[in-house]
């Protein structure tokens, strides 16, 4: 997965149990392993929701159309503190405004991972 580091490439598009579309970020590393992370969260999210209302996601992937149920997620090893989780909170709350969803997924860590 290319993770924040790389704003252009989408980490992973799928469907959750309730039929939502999920265009899914990856970030792997810890919070606070790279002081860039803010930003690269804040370029990733906007290219995330540019590639959602722009059509982009509905050309790729014709099963979903426009204007279909869109969250905008990203995953990640712990929950976001600080600036990070400030980020959140904006892009949810500016997201929404434009019909799509946002949301932060803690995942467990892997196995064998520090």
């Amino acid at each position: 997965m290319a993770g924040l580091q790389d704003p252009d490439v989408v980490d992973l598009v799928a469907q959750d149990a309730d039929g939502r579309y999920l265009v899914v970020m990856v970030e792997e590393r810890p919070w606070g392993a790279d002081p860039d992370q803010p930003r690269q969260l804040r370029e990733k999210i906007n290219a995330y929701a540019g590639f959602v209302l722009d059509g982009e996601l509905a050309r790729r992937h014709p099963e979903i159309g426009l204007g279909a149920d869109v969250r905008i997620q990203l995953n990640c090893p712990q929950q976001p503190e600080g600036e990070i989780a400030a980020i959140a909170q904006h892009a949810a709350a500016q997201l929404g405004r434009l019909g799509i969803g946002f949301a932060v997924r803690v995942l467990p860590a892997k196995p064998g991972a520090r």
